[in-house]
């Protein structure tokens, strides 16, 4: 199978949920067929190289993806969107998977679909729906024009895949039949995060990702005050870099834990593997979240995530609460006393911590990989998709 995978991010050169599942399915897909990646071109040298059996076409110098205000450019995907129709149009693959997130290229790719009658396939991390409202409050039209463009790019694609549940029931309720939908969750490297021998927890909590308002670090640290007064001593990394840092360091001054957290900044795969497998807990304070790749990181290296629950965060609905981690309510007072419940009781954690182990192997990439091949050959057979229980 000659199979495309389009987004505008690419790892390693850009973190995230996004970039992270392209990388870990091209690479595993690439053993048995022939698979390319169009994206800007992050690397220097020629357009199209080939990186660990993956051939990489990239179609121009990439344009920043993020603004000052730490929010996505629309610049940006625009751009993107213009560079890519040419040349998907020069190729042909059996199969194109383009991310729905940015919508604007996602035009482009379907039209360079239809003019060269490839099968087309649109992973949806996220829908937001209304979150347009509030992710850009002073942008009423521009927020409402974005939402009805969003709703509309649903039609497209001749299969879409919903990296979660959450995400599946939206796209139901956005109007898209069950049938066009097929459940295929993101996934971790089980083997990386258990390698080695077992950590000492040096870390009480760890924070991964980027520091944009959206991930709700300041509620994280607000949190780590609460539990400040009865543990002095807690201690708290933020990994991770972004447009909010300097906000949150001068937070931690004023809330008087600036000694308790320590901001590491942007690090490589080894070192995120190395904080999560060091401590205790795992905190994902966000209001939004078409996943939540890390809280599945984190029970793989054996750390208990404490999960806040949000009307657009699928990342709660990952873990089974009580059991295998911790969903909390999204306010500081709530998020203190779930960490302080787990700090405190080594034996409760002990066994969260066990059965997060367990559950994490089910995202394990290469099983996820096998059932991404079988759900571009039922595609590509003219089949009906299986679509994962309780996906809808």
């Amino acid at each position: 199978m000659r199979m495309c995978l389009v987004y505008d991010a690419l790892f390693p050169y850009v973190s995230g949920g996004a970039e992270r599942r392209n990388y870990e399915f091209a690479r595993r897909l690439a053993e048995r067929h022939d698979v390319h990646i169009v994206s800007w071109q992050y690397w220097p040298g020629p357009a199209t190289i080939k990186q660990d059996g993956v051939t990489l076409h990239g179609v121009g110098r990439p344009v920043p993806l993020y603004g000052a205000d730490g929010k996505r450019t629309l610049r940006e995907a625009v751009a993107f969107a213009l560079r890519v129709l040419p040349m998907l149009i020069r190729q042909r693959f059996d199969v194109i998977d383009c991310a729905a997130n940015p919508f604007v290229p996602l035009l482009t790719v379907w039209l360079a679909a239809r003019v060269t009658r490839t099968r087309l396939v649109v992973t949806w991390h996220e829908l937001w729906g209304a979150h347009w409202l509030e992710y850009l409050p002073h942008r009423r039209v521009v927020a409402r024009l974005a939402r009805t463009l969003e709703k509309a790019t649903t039609r497209v694609g001749s299969r879409l895949i919903a990296v979660s549940p959450f995400t599946a029931q939206r796209l139901v309720e956005a109007g898209v039949a069950p049938g066009r939908i097929v459940v295929l969750p993101n996934g971790v490297d089980v083997r990386r995060f258990a390698a080695g021998q077992p950590r000492r927890r040096t870390w009480d909590v760890v924070f991964v990702g980027r520091l944009i308002d959206e991930k709700r670090v300041d509620l994280l640290l607000q949190a780590v005050a609460l539990v400040k007064r009865a543990r002095p001593r807690v201690r708290c990394v933020i990994v991770g870099d972004g447009p909010e840092r300097d906000r949150l360091q001068s937070l931690a001054a004023d809330l008087g834990v600036a000694g308790n957290v320590r901001f590491a900044g942007h690090v490589d795969d080894a070192e995120v593997t190395d904080y999560l497998r060091s401590a205790k807990v795992f905190a994902l304070p966000s209001e939004r979240e078409g996943f939540g790749i890390v809280a599945i990181e984190a029970q793989a290296a054996g750390c208990v995530p404490v999960v806040v629950r949000g009307l657009h965060s699928a990342a709660a609905t990952l873990i089974d609460d009580g059991v295998d981690g911790v969903a909390c309510g999204p306010t500081a007072g709530a998020l203190g006393t779930a960490l302080a419940s787990l700090l405190t009781d080594p034996k409760r954690r002990a066994r969260l911590q066990a059965n997060g182990l367990v559950a994490a192997r089910e995202f394990d990439w290469d099983r996820l990989a096998e059932r991404a091949v079988d759900v571009y050959n039922t595609l590509l057979a003219g089949r009906a998709p299986q679509v994962a229980e309780g996906a809808v």
